[in-house]
């Protein structure tokens, strides 16, 4: 039996379904590692733009009130209280913006910094634009979130203000198109089983069960 999960994430980092996901597959994961010790996990996150014509420093709320009308309401509502249940405490002030940048910075941290650098800069954008409201198409939020994933800030600020990094994001988006990505949250483990949409914990656990060739555990296990 292959000890081995390879867990490939399609998310845009301005997606808040992308952000419950998060949690809910660390979780998952947490519980896999419990039940076979010694597992090896590699995560590794891959873009997806929602709006890739989006410009930058938009007013989040007229921006996403022109997108879903009188639901927005019901939709914030609804994110709030499934985000407290994931520890994220949902706001939705603030301003919006192309996330191309923020995807360049993921990227980066992880030929850098491997993947727990990735996914610092990951947690760190997804927590800024969410928790504290603020724009990560600006480039001083990308350089707090690259700090915070122990990056230097000098040379993420060089790396940013330049072209570098633009055509290979926009390779791995046109690649997750060709897989036949059309939303995210998505999930692709192992290269062979994918799950779309911010799962239970125990939906995920299952799919890896399956990836790795482990037996289905008994009703009373």
């Amino acid at each position: 039996m292959a000890q081995t999960l390879s867990i490939g994430i399609v998310l845009d980092v301005v997606c808040p379904w992308c952000f419950v996901g998060k949690r809910r597959i660390e979780q998952a994961v947490a519980l896999a590692q419990q039940r076979w010790p010694g597992l090896a996990v590699d995560i590794e996150y891959m873009p997806y733009q929602l709006d890739p014509a989006m410009g930058k420093g938009l007013d989040k709320e007229a921006t996403y009130r022109a997108k879903f009308g009188d639901r927005l309401p019901a939709m914030h509502e609804r994110l709030r209280l499934v985000g407290l249940a994931e520890g994220i405490q949902f706001k939705f002030g603030g301003r919006v913006s192309n996330t191309l940048d923020a995807h360049r910075l993921i990227d980066r941290a992880r030929l850098l910094g491997g993947s727990s650098a990735e996914a610092a800069v990951v947690e760190a954008l997804m927590h800024r634009y969410f928790e504290l409201e603020q724009d990560i198409g600006d480039l001083d939020t990308l350089l707090a979130a690259a700090a915070a994933a122990g990056l230097d800030p000098s040379q993420a600020c060089a790396y940013l203000q330049s072209d570098d990094g633009v055509e290979a994001v926009q390779a791995k988006i046109a690649h997750a198109a060709r897989l036949g990505v059309t939303g995210v949250p998505f999930y692709i483990i192992n290269d062979r089983y994918g799950v779309s949409g911010a799962e239970s914990p125990e939906t995920f656990l299952s799919a890896f069960e399956k990836a790795i060739g482990a037996p289905q555990a008994a009703p009373n296990e």
